[in-house]
């Protein structure tokens, strides 16, 4: 969806070689991806954007993970919560309806990917017009007690995730 790769093996160079500290960033879905990408390229620190829209808890578990503790796992009505929170967070006092929905619409592309594995959330949230439509999908995917980790279901294999081999044995210098 987003491009180029991200490649960090440069964030890894970068990190070496500058006397400042670096920030990672690019496809931080989960507490251990965090940790993996900290440990790839020896950055300071991460800058997470959609993987915090998905899940903003998302700061919170990287903690917990760092700390050695059980990862908070929102349920579905704590993400419904969430999505209501968000809703009108980001809405204009009279602003046009439609509009709007169109809005939430765009962070539902983002939490989707992390809801149910058969996509059927996002193809039915990005059909809706109305406020009554848009909240009659959410509930009927997330009005539920069951844990929702919101981790991107299915992510094909990204050329440049990784450090090369090649790299991952020898210095980078």
């Amino acid at each position: 969806m987003y491009g180029p790769a991200v490649h960090y093996e440069y964030i890894a160079r970068a990190a070496a070689e500058m006397p400042c500290p670096v920030l990672a960033n690019g496809n931080v879905s989960s507490a251990q991806g965090a940790a993996e990408i900290l440990r790839m390229t020896g950055a300071q620190g991460l800058m997470i954007g959609r993987g915090a829209i998905r899940n903003p808890w998302l700061f919170h578990q990287i903690r917990q993970y760092q700390r050695g503790e059980s990862l908070f796992s929102p349920r579905g009505i704590d993400v419904l919560f969430y999505v209501r929170t968000l809703y009108e967070a980001v809405g204009f006092p009279n602003g046009n309806e439609n509009a709007h929905v169109q809005k939430m619409k765009k962070y539902m592309n983002y939490l989707g990917l992390g809801v149910e594995p058969t996509g059927q959330f996002l193809h039915q949230i990005r059909r809706v017009a109305a406020r009554s439509e848009f909240f009659r999908v959410c509930e009927e995917f997330l009005n539920h007690d069951q844990p929702m980790p919101l981790e991107p279901f299915s992510q094909a294999p990204k050329e440049g995730l990784a450090l090369p081999p090649s790299m991952a044995c020898k210095s980078i210098l």
